[in-house]
């Protein structure tokens, strides 16, 4: 059930009025009350300041009678829907009011079925109005939505050049002589502090206020958002308007900063491509403004920066270094070296001697390609969130050092990462060895079972173990179990035959030789030994009533 309408009573004689209310199925007809009045003055008031739905009034009135009343409401151009009642049956009372657009004639005394009828009429009215307007309203926004998804899906195909797209073709009308792309930059100030879900708010608002700005100087343009927060537009305009597009976006430059200055998180530049003529050129000229952005590295943020004529030169330094360097940057990721991903990269992105027309754009690229080869050799698949989030904050770097600090040590870090993982799946089985080792020293032990414990191949388990341990396994295995007999030698009455099988050894003259051979004398010699210093030193642990069992 939808909102309540609206309705206002109007009759001289006020207990009619409230009779007339009693009348009324309130809550049936999904209708309020607005106000029981007995005057018509004091009713047009009302009317216009309220703007009830429906007014009921009674057409014989003092002053301003319900004739009057209506035909002032209908000069006005107030939407109200009127129910008259009226105790006389002249036609020229009828005539008159059904002429000003009466819903319903009601003749006193006021028949409460008609009264409902007449108010249930208008309401049905009322709710199917509600419903066309809504549905009126839904189809505007969706057209509107639809024709905003065109365009920017239409820019983003020109951008990335998915298919080739004529003039005649696109579904716009731009029939401006002139068309110029710009690039619209948000960075992070810190962009290893990124945070996305203010990204999206941030973004929104900004490209509410570039269409806004845009839309009142500009009958058509293009406008999207594109990844690591960049916003592209392709205005269209005649030749007399190159001096109100210019203010145009410096306009636009300074209400962006105006709404960023709230945030301290961002900075924003502009790119601003070169005007074409020739519709086949607007992806050279948005491709430009991008080139235009990128060189922020050079002119700082916070500014508009115009394309130039960009020397080719630094693009072919880059790859020529990168070739030469391909190589020494898979040693260092072999050898999980983080030094010599630093030494490549710094030698990568090393600036040249003249800065003339340097095309900024360039470091951007190698950047990109640094990434691709790093984790492309590594080819890890958990990798690839560590590779999305490198690549974004490289697009937020605004000075060329930022960039290659962070290139130094994301790629630094993540070869740490990896190096420890790998020396974590070695230390795994070997800790999980010594753990059955130390819990199990006593019963039977083969390194063949150990490796089903630890799911290694027990060759592999074999050179694993003795690569983390410096031992072979049964070289550890009788150590363990000889630092557990000369504990029970100390601690325990026990005979040597019986320490001996208590630490897995059946044979007593096989574990007194292994014992001498690892200890370096014989059990009985060494309890003897520790029994005299430590009784000499008056710290005998244990009451010896019979010290022949030492002997």
């Amino acid at each position: 059930m939808g909102e309540k309408n609206s309705v206002l009573i109007v009759d001289d004689e006020f207990r009619i009025g409230l009779l007339i209310k009693k009348l009324i199925h309130w809550t049936e007809l999904n209708m309020e009350c607005l106000d029981v009045l007995d005057s018509g003055e004091t009713a047009v008031k009302i009317i216009q300041e309220k703007k009830p739905d429906i007014v009921i009034t009674d057409i014989r009135m003092p002053k301003v009678n319900g004739l009057d009343l209506i035909k002032t409401i209908r000069e006005s151009d107030i939407n109200v829907h009127f129910i008259v009642i009226s105790g006389y049956k002249e036609f020229e009372y009828a005539h008159k009011a059904l002429a000003y657009g009466v819903e319903d004639y009601i003749l006193k005394p006021v028949n409460e079925k008609d009264l409902n009828d007449a108010l249930h009429k208008i309401g049905k009215k009322l709710s199917d109005k509600e419903i066309f307007t809504k549905h009126q309203t839904e189809l505007k926004r969706t057209i509107d939505k639809s024709n905003k998804i065109i365009r920017q899906n239409l820019l983003r195909n020109i951008i990335d050049q998915r298919e080739n797209i004529n003039l005649s073709d696109i579904p716009i009308n731009m029939e401006g002589e002139l068309y110029q792309g710009i690039d619209i930059k948000l960075d992070y100030i810190d962009c290893e502090n990124m945070d996305i879900r203010h990204d999206t708010q941030t973004v929104n608002k900004v490209y509410s206020l570039v269409e806004t700005a845009i839309r009142k100087e500009l009958k058509e343009f293009l406008i999207c958002q594109k990844d690591y927060l960049h916003i592209y537009c392709l205005f269209n305009y005649d030749r007399d308007k190159e001096k109100d597009i210019k203010e145009l976006v410096s306009k636009i430059l300074i209400q962006i900063k105006e709404y960023l200055m709230g945030f301290d998180q961002y900075e924003v530049t502009i790119g601003i491509g070169t005007k074409t003529c020739d519709f086949e050129e607007i992806r050279f000229s948005i491709l430009e403004s991008y080139k235009a952005v990128c060189n922020r590295m050079c002119h700082g943020t916070g500014r508009l920066i115009y394309a130039e004529t960009f020397s080719e030169d630094m693009d072919i330094q880059l790859k020529k270094r990168f070739e030469k360097m391909r190589d020494s940057l898979y040693t260092s990721i072999d050898a999980y070296s983080a030094k010599g991903i630093e030494s490549g990269i710094c030698e990568l992105f090393r600036l040249p001697e003249t800065m003339e027309n340097i095309d900024m754009s360039a470091y951007y690229m190698a950047a990109e390609k640094v990434i691709d080869l790093f984790f492309n050799y590594l080819d890890k698949e958990e990798l690839e969130d560590h590779k999305k989030l490198i690549l974004a904050r490289c697009q937020h770097c605004y000075k060329l050092e930022q960039l290659l600090n962070l290139l130094v040590k994301s790629l630094g870090n993540c070869l740490e990462m990896l190096r420890e993982t790998e020396e974590n799946k070695s230390i795994r089985p070997i800790r999980q060895a010594k753990e059955y080792v130390e819990e199990h020293y006593a019963e039977k032990i083969l390194l063949e079972d150990i490796a089903i414990i630890v799911d290694l191949n027990p060759v592999y388990f074999s050179a694993l173990f003795k690569k983390e341990t410096d031992m072979n396994f049964s070289t550890y295995l009788s150590t363990v179990r000889m630092e557990h007999a000369k504990k029970l030698l100390i601690d325990t009455n026990d005979t040597i035959a019986a320490i001996g099988d208590a630490v897995g050894y059946a044979d007593q003259k096989y574990f007194s030789q292994l014992f001498k051979k690892i200890v370096g004398v014989k059990p009985a010699i060494y309890r003897r030994l520790l029994i005299q210093v430590l009784f000499l030193a008056g710290e005998c642990l244990k009451p010896m009533n019979d010290l022949s069992i030492y002997w």
